[in-house]
């Protein structure tokens, strides 16, 4: 079960709050087929994190581990690739699963921001790692969520990301404890693209 968490970031506006619900909502349920809606109603998670009008998530596309979807709210829209995290390390954390965004808001000028949802509480004055191959990437954290220390280093990360086999995300909790969880990135260059097409 995804546990969707409060959002406190000024990097994560209250769009991504909705696409957070929504996101919850598509992978609480069966498996999704490309075009369908997912109702903002229920479950209660879904409809708590998309109060106040947000409108529907459709799936766009599936590819490999990887999902695109749109939502729209007014005439602000956000479009993104989505990817759950393949394993966990440690055992205790299974029960909350971790997610991996790519999303574009055109509407504030954002496109392709990487950012993860760990769904637990990481220590916010260390430096957590993504490793992609030879590639390692500084991340910070602000409660459960997780983002590029430089946010400069967006364009090559996700260079890396399109050409790697797999990411690992190393981090630090709340607790003092190491964890690790592991994406794959098959099918992250197709769905990606799809995201990026539907916020043009």
């Amino acid at each position: 079960m995804i546990r969707i968490p409060a959002l406190s970031s000024a990097r994560l506006p209250l769009q991504a709050a909705a696409l957070l619900g929504l996101t919850a909502l598509i992978f609480a349920s069966a498996p999704v087929q490309a075009q369908q809606r997912a109702p903002a109603s229920k479950p209660q998670p879904a409809k708590t994190a998309a109060a106040g009008g947000q409108g529907q998530a459709l799936l766009l596309e599936t590819a490999g581990k990887w999902q695109a979807f749109s939502s729209q709210q007014g005439r602000s829209k956000i479009c993104y690739a989505l990817s759950k995290a393949e394993t966990r390390i440690p055992a205790n954390l299974k029960d909350v699963e971790g997610l991996l965004f790519i999303s574009s808001r055109p509407g504030e000028g954002v496109r392709n921001e990487i950012s993860l949802v760990m769904n637990f509480d990481l220590k916010e004055d260390v430096e957590h790692q993504a490793i992609i191959g030879s590639d390692r990437f500084a991340l910070v954290a602000k409660g459960q969520n997780v983002w590029l220390k430089n946010p400069a280093e967006e364009g090559r990360m996700l260079d890396a990301l399109r050409k790697g086999a797999g990411l690992e995300i190393k981090g630090t909790s709340k607790r003092g404890n190491p964890t690790s969880d592991k994406y794959s990135l098959a099918g992250i260059s197709q769905i990606v693209k799809r995201a990026e097409d539907a916020c043009k």
